[in-house]
């Protein structure tokens, strides 16, 4: 029997971050669409969720899209005195998207993205599912902490409806949080645990990125030259700390794991570590930060 599968993707690209200025120019445009169209095709994606866009560098992307199957779904908007600003990119043969709310809440005068809520429906099995955008506040500022937790707690109240209601939910974003990191853990729910998620299918989410915290290369005495050890999926220098980071994440509801049809295929979900964005990442020049991660579910009776 061939099983039914859908790949997913996300990927911080960079381009337009909520708070600072575009970096939305022709070079840039052409380096990340091209990756973008390569990432689709060679991995076989049915959708991937993209954020740091705008609506303009969406319709950029667009035109490079051309002669794919692939159309944009644009989710950025103003929100309070920050935006969402994520996309999605999909294939229309397999897939109908769209976009169901955005969850925020405010404390103290300050709007606090939960994520973006995004209806997926399987065209082949007619199935649905919910999908939700995370982009959290950023670890730069002193607020980041505060707001990062008000986002997982929010969003775990939200979710956690949901998945009472049975949905099958997929949690993908850059949550700039690490998968120990107690606003995953604690906030979100989110844990390594499978047997503590099968128990407990509509009060956890499973999250498989625990797997990407090491590097992909182990270590021996034939690397002693080697300079870089790519594991995560961001790199940023941290001269008091570790200089990559497992920030983009994607969990998963409990009835991926045996509570249902569909099934996650988690020797498939990782992080992508292709030599053109290898070099990029550690290229100074280029504003690619962040690495794509992608994951599998498997329909299987």
């Amino acid at each position: 029997m061939r099983l039914h599968y859908l790949k997913f993707g996300w990927w911080n690209v960079s381009l337009s971050p909520p708070k600072a200025k575009s970096k939305g120019n022709p070079q840039n445009y052409q380096s990340i669409s091209t990756i973008l169209i390569d990432i689709l095709k060679t991995h076989d994606l049915s959708l991937m969720g993209v954020c740091e866009v705008s609506s303009t560098d969406m319709d950029q992307i667009q035109t490079y899209l051309q002669g794919t199957p692939y159309e944009v779904l644009p989710l950025d908007h103003p929100a309070g005195n920050t935006r969402f600003d994520a996309a999605v990119i999909f294939d229309p043969r397999r897939l109908s998207v769209s976009h169901i709310e955005d969850l925020k809440r405010t404390e103290r005068g300050q709007m606090i993205k939960l994520g973006q809520v995004v209806q997926v429906f399987d065209k082949n099995e007619k199935d649905e599912f919910k999908l939700i955008l995370c982009h959290w506040a950023s670890r730069i500022n002193t607020s980041g902490d505060a707001k990062r937790k008000l986002a997982s707690e929010g969003l775990y109240d939200a979710s956690r409806d949901m998945m009472c209601d049975d949905e099958h939910i997929i949690i993908m974003g850059d949550f700039n949080a690490s998968p120990y990191d107690s606003v995953m853990i604690e906030g979100l729910k989110a844990t390594r645990c499978h047997e503590a998620v099968r128990r407990h299918p509509t009060e956890m989410f499973y999250n498989p990125f625990w797997r990407a915290l090491t590097s992909r290369e182990a270590y021996n005495y034939t690397m002693k030259s080697t300079q870089h050890f790519p594991s995560g999926s961001h790199r940023y220098k941290n001269p008091f700390g570790e200089y990559w980071h497992t920030y983009d994440q994607i969990v998963f509801s409990g009835n991926f794991l045996g509570q249902s049809e569909w099934h996650l295929n988690e020797s498939t979900t990782r992080t992508l570590f292709d030599d053109t964005l290898i070099s990029s990442i550690l290229d100074k020049k280029s504003i690619i930060d962040h690495l794509p991660v992608v994951c599998e579910i498997v329909k299987h009776p």
